[in-house]
């Protein structure tokens, strides 16, 4: 059945329980879908089926259970094999039978599958389990007393909180901090759930039990964070505290709490050594309360340089919310850092700095920063000089960049350097020629291309590519061959016409140059670019390069499956070596949709194409796809006709039989019936000189002689919801030929009225109402319209009428999706299949089936 199988049942187990349920979560079947599946995986549960197939019937049911399926899957949760599979099933069903089928459980499994059991109740957090729970916390079996203390915690409700209070000091050492742990657990689901009076009883219980260190801190956090003001003297208690674990403890607390601590730890902080006032410090920054920040500019000005880093960082959390007062005065501190022989503190504030400029700060703010910068800038002494410029970039300070253009000519080599760096940040649209001409005179790899880099990264698009393509004309090869790296960073419509024209010049440098970065682009937009370049270029090697490109869009960029396809269609349309080949079979192999599945069906009939299209089905039935099993059978029944590879013909048949039984199955487990019985008319009426049977199939029309005028095979009975399958071939140059819905017969007429789910030239797939709008409804675009379907050769439709909604599939490509606007139009009607008048033509029928909704 599977290569789990071959290899050992409980490894592929284990690896399927890691998600149970991840390939489901998606799952958008309805309910009418879901329940014949449903109804089918109970009675593997209920029939003598093997292991591995119940496990997946688990499996399934964790997705599309439902009460109906509870009985059976509970069965198993006593099943050394299969246990883990139901409780997963079981934990998913979102049924109240499902917690009473795991309650009544705990009264029949014993040791680890009565933990399991309890874990299943514990992730559905089943309230009315607390009875059943409780008697478990004294059980011999330690892990089973474990299991329902955490169950019970998880459940967090009073009654779980009497039993487990009930339970502190009880059993083995280990079982009574589990104990400790679970209370704790449940007094977090009862503060959630507004009872805090019962959650600070419980937490206090725990603080003053015989615990070890560990549980007792932690009680101590949760339980001045659960008293919230009221707990404020505790949290005192604990930062004053010589024992550093309460004192990190009550910090933890205090960050809990929010604002409410700040009061409380501005009050601690001046009675701590320096050591804990960095923490302290810390602390605060991450409570963002303003209110503490003159404490911590203070603190900027401490003894310790760890309490001056906390500090000015914490500068950094607080100030961006401070009025505009407290932000003058952290500046100031600020810049008073920068001008600090200590480089660490120095960069600590300039990065502080740079950050509150940008935090939108206001504008009174903001020229303070602006003039401050100013006179570093301006300042005889280097280090300060090199904050003002560090500080320009890091701000993006445009103003300053006349003052770095004149600096990128210092004799001093770090200030050249840094003023260079700083014109990425500062650089405005206006400056960005000079920034351009810079980085062109330096050379590829210097700092003025970064600073370019970093410049055109973050001004306006299309105004940088301008500036950078306008700069490509007086440029000599080298300084485009910069250019054209700089236009590739940013992208868009300009660097990629730029970049294009550039693969068309003459030149071998640019030509290479710009098909290498063509061939990387990040966006989809380069690949009708590329497509004309491999079409054109009379240079092979670059010829190649663009039609690899090319296929790389569809390999690695997020394109939809039909722009994918598309490219794999021209790609074979033009390519002349195998390698390029080889790359659109690789796609198609990875990318598994209808539309792909018919396009390599038509690459079969290619000698030089059949293996790898051969090999590229195989896979996909061998892999397991989404594809439908009727499509992919089909597909695999057209590899066995036409291979030569032995090898692919014999994994073709092997999977051919293994999925064609699947949609059988399929098929009569959903309720279809046939309406044709492959000999005789039983059934339908209709002009038996058009129509006649052979072979299986119903024909009708010539190849030789017009048919005279529009004839229809109509079924006796009438339908109204419904859905129907049936194939079709339709033979002859012009050929035109339908299947009637819902539709009704005109008395002594040859000719019907009613919805037609079209076929034939210029008409594939579309809804047409015949005889009665005598207008095309709904359907693909024309250009579109023959893409899925395999002229003259067997095609399946799949017609779906729910209400006022058709909808149509043509070898499971969807073609329509139209609802009825009109509530005069009748919604039942009669079943007909027609060959169009006045043509030669023939219009083949088979396999017609149908089950009612």
């Amino acid at each position: 059945m599977s290569i789990c199988r071959f290899t050992g049942f409980i490894l592929c187990a284990s690896s399927l329980l890691l998600t149970p349920t991840m390939n489901f979560a998606a799952d958008n079947s309805t309910p009418d879908k879901n329940a014949p599946e449903a109804a089918r995986l109970v009675k593997v549960l209920n029939s003598d089926a093997d292991t591995y197939d119940k496990a997946m019937a688990c499996r399934r049911l964790a997705a599309i259970g439902d009460a109906s399926s509870v009985t059976v899957i509970a069965k198993y949760l006593g099943n050394e094999k299969l246990a883990t599979y139901a409780r997963s099933a079981l934990e998913n069903i979102p049924a109240p039978a499902a917690d009473k089928a795991l309650r009544d459980a705990l009264k029949t499994v014993k040791g680890n599958l009565l933990v399991g059991v309890i874990n299943s109740i514990s992730k559905r957090k089943d309230k009315q389990a607390v009875k059943d729970l409780t008697p478990l916390l004294s059980d011999k079996n330690t892990n089973v007393a474990i299991a329902a203390a955490h169950a019970l915690g998880e459940i967090g409700t009073p009654a779980a909180a009497k039993s487990l209070q009930a339970a502190l000091g009880k059993g083995d050492k280990k079982l009574q901090q589990e104990v400790g742990f679970a209370c704790l657990m449940c007094a977090k689901s009862l503060a959630e759930a507004k009872d805090s009076t019962t959650a600070v009883a419980l937490t206090t219980a725990v603080r003053n039990a015989d615990f070890p260190e560990n549980l007792k801190l932690a009680a101590t956090q949760r339980l001045i964070v659960l008293q919230g003001k009221a707990g404020l003297g505790l949290l005192a208690e604990q930062l004053k505290s010589d024992d550093l674990k309460q004192f990190r403890t009550g910090l933890q607390a205090a960050q809990k709490l929010g604002k409410l601590s700040t009061s409380t730890l501005i009050e601690t902080y001046p009675r701590l050594p320096e050591e804990r006032k960095a923490l302290l410090v810390a602390a605060m920054g991450t409570i963002h309360d303003p209110a503490a920040l003159p404490t911590i500019i203070k603190a900027t000005t401490g003894d310790s340089q760890e309490l001056k880093l906390q500090a000015i960082f914490a500068v950094g959390e607080l100030a961006p919310a401070a009025n505009n007062k407290q932000k003058t005065q952290a500046l100031d501190h600020l810049l008073a850092m920068v001008k600090q022989q200590d480089a660490d503190l120095a960069g600590a504030a300039e990065s502080v700095i740079i950050k509150l400029n940008s935090s939108q700060p206001s504008a009174e703010i903001e020229k303070q920063i602006d003039t401050s910068i100013r006179k570093l800038l301006e300042s005889e002494t280097r280090e300060q000089q090199l904050a003002g410029i560090k500080l320009a970039g890091g701000c993006r300070l445009s103003s300053a960049t006349p003052v770095l253009l004149q600096l990128v000519h210092h004799s001093n080599p770090e200030v050249k350097s840094a003023a260079i760096s700083a014109l990425g940040g500062t650089t405005s649209l206006n400056d960005l020629p000079q920034l351009i001409k810079l980085a062109l005179t330096s050379g590829p790899d210097s700092p003025a291309s970064q600073a370019l880099i970093a410049a055109c990264s973050r001004l306006p698009l299309d105004e940088t590519a301008q500036a950078l393509a306008g700069a490509m004309g007086g440029a000599t090869n080298d300084q485009k061959l910069i250019l054209l790296n700089q236009l590739a960073a940013i992208g868009g419509e300009t660097a990629l016409n730029t970049v294009v024209a550039a693969a068309r010049s003459n030149d071998d440098a640019l030509q290479n140059k710009a098909t290498d970065l063509l061939g990387k682009w990040v966006t989809i937009d380069v690949a009708p670019p590329l497509l004309e370049l491999a079409k054109t270029l009379e240079n092979n090697k670059y010829k190649i390069r663009s039609l690899r490109g090319y296929i790389r869009v569809a390999r690695q960029l997020n394109m939809t499956p039909e722009e994918r396809l598309e490219v794999c269609r021209n790609t074979l349309a033009i390519a002349e070596r195998n390698d390029e080949k080889k790359l659109v079979f690789e796609v198609l192999r990875r990318n598994p949709t209808p539309q792909a599945v018919n396009y390599t069906v038509s690459l079969l009939k290619d000698k030089s194409l059949n293996v790898p299209a051969s090999a590229t089905i195989v896979s996909w039935a061998e892999r397991g796809t989404p594809i439908d099993d009727e499509l992919l059978a089909d597909a695999l029944q057209r590899v066995i006709a036409s291979t030569s590879n032995n090898g692919l013909k014999q994994r073709a048949t092997q999977q051919h039989e293994r999925i064609s039984a699947q949609a059988k199955q399929s098929e009569k487990e959903l309720g279809f019936q046939a309406l044709f019985d492959g000999k005789t008319f039983d059934g339908w009426h209709g002009n038996e000189e058009i129509f006649r049977i052979e072979d299986g199939e119903i024909i009708a029309g010539s190849l030789t002689e017009k048919v005279e005028r529009n004839e229809f095979l109509r079924s006796n009975k009438e339908y109204d919801d419904f859905e129907l399958k049936l194939e079709f071939k339709l033979l002859g140059e012009k050929t035109n030929a339908g299947v009637q819905i819902r539709t009704a017969e005109i008395p002594d007429h040859h000719e019907v009225s009613g919805y037609q789910a079209d076929l034939g030239t210029g008409y594939w797939g579309c809804l047409y109402d015949e005889s009665r709008r005598k207008k095309i409804l709904a359907g693909p675009p024309a250009e579109l319209r023959d893409q899925p379907v395999r002229m003259n050769d067997w095609n399946s439709y799949r017609i779906r009428c729910e209400g006022p909604r058709i909808r149509i599939w043509i070898n499971d490509v969807q073609t329509v999706d139209f609802t009825e606007a009109d509530p005069q139009i009748p919604l039942k009607g009669i079943i007909a299949l027609q060959i169009h008048g006045n043509l030669v033509n023939e219009a083949h029928y088979r396999n017609v089936r149908l089950r009612e909704l």
